[in-house]
């Protein structure tokens, strides 16, 4: 009989039920990509382990079952970057411009809610002016090619507000990238300034665990969701 049977029989003897009893924290090993063997801290590594449920007991029962489960809660993770998240034209003279300048890319294992607000046409920075505003306007594309979008795609700056969610898929396992492209339409009467607007697009985990924390993402309290009904 090998060893591993020789701990269940010895742990079987006299089994009269489970019990969570004391949860008991455990030291984790990760393997890297390299192949090395990392001990993680319990408080900045990125996996936990705990043990709980003991058994015991006794009685002249022949037959005994143990029952063992392994659990696994996965949080849900993000990987974002983006190219710029500013875009600063010079216009020497009235025209209808667009640039494709904004590249981002977005990873995650669950839905994520994309909300955007604040997007408005651009406005003259001071008082005064002739026409205060300077048509503005956003497309989004996730041509590889960076292909110019059409005249009849663009949307209005304020149109842009509002949120949609990425659903989870394979593709966003793997990483989803895509063009941002800005169009502005100056005319005679806007008067020479400075124009501006700030808007604030908010990326939202849809699917994270509660035992997160959800200002930063770091550890919350994992030892209350060690229970025997998960």
């Amino acid at each position: 009989m090998n060893r591993f049977l020789v701990i269940l029989v010895l742990a079987a003897i006299g089994v009269l039920g489970f019990a969570q009893g004391t949860v008991r924290s455990l030291d984790v090993w990760e393997i890297t990509e390299s192949g090395s063997v990392v001990q993680l801290d319990e408080n900045t590594g990125n996996a936990r382990a705990y043990a709980s449920m003991s058994a015991e007991g006794s009685c002249n029962k022949k037959v005994w079952t143990l029952q063992f489960t392994t659990e696994v809660q996965v949080a849900q993770w993000a990987e974002w970057s983006i190219s710029a998240t500013k875009w600063t034209w010079f216009v020497r003279k009235p025209g209808d411009y667009y640039a494709d300048a904004i590249q981002f890319s977005l990873k995650s294992n669950g839905d994520v809610q994309l909300s955007a607000s604040g997007f408005n046409d651009l406005e003259y920075a001071t008082s005064g002016g002739v026409n205060r505003y300077i048509e503005t306007y956003y497309y989004l594309t996730t041509d590889a090619s960076n292909t110019p979008p059409s005249t009849s795609v663009w949307v209005r700056a304020s149109e842009v507000n509002g949120s949609l969610v990425v659903e989870d898929s394979a593709a966003l396992h793997e990483g989803m990238t895509a063009h941002l492209w800005n169009r502005i339409h100056v005319v005679e009467c806007n008067s020479a300034s400075t124009y501006r607007d700030t808007g604030i697009i908010t990326l939202t985990l849809m699917n994270q665990k509660p035992w997160i924390n959800t200002d930063d993402g770091s550890w919350g309290n994992t030892i209350d969701y060690v229970t025997q009904e998960r």
